[in-house]
């Protein structure tokens, strides 16, 4: 089931990106979602994490930071290194581009019945109360 879901999430992941180019790369906004959901991080566990490069990291965290999405701020647990944080103006961009995103998938999911809606929504909410981080695009009734 598990391996099901995640196939599942893979695609439609790969058709939203293919419907809204964001005129960045998805490392670029899986980045952002990734602060959004765990808060300041340095750049070599972002990379793990995003599975980049170290350097590619460093690029991707100086283009967010040139357009005010991150800042960085030294780490209070080692004063050598350096966390790299979402700033307002970046939970906003995540936030209105998974708006856009979830608009660009609304066509797909018009056919479903009332019923696989509350069935979709009775999913996210056991995924909301057993997955840790927040959600990075607001609930809204679509």
């Amino acid at each position: 089931m598990i391996a099901a879901l995640l196939g599942r999430m893979y695609v439609l992941n790969r058709i939203a990106s293919s419907r809204t180019p964001g005129g960045h790369s998805p490392s670029f906004y899986r980045t952002l979602g990734l602060l959004a959901d765990r808060g300041g991080r340095r750049i070599g566990d972002l990379a793990v994490a995003v599975h980049v490069s170290q350097p590619g990291m460093t690029k991707i965290v100086r283009a967010l930071e040139a357009d005010s999405l991150v800042s960085r701020a030294p780490d209070p647990a080692d004063s050598r290194a350096t966390l790299v944080s979402l700033t307002d103006l970046g939970r906003a961009e995540i936030s209105r581009r998974g708006r856009e995103v979830a608009e660009h998938l609304l066509p797909d999911f018009a056919p479903l019945t009332e019923g696989e809606r509350r069935t979709l929504q009775d999913a996210v909410d056991i995924l909301t109360r057993h997955m840790p981080g927040e959600s990075t695009v607001p609930v809204e009734e679509q």
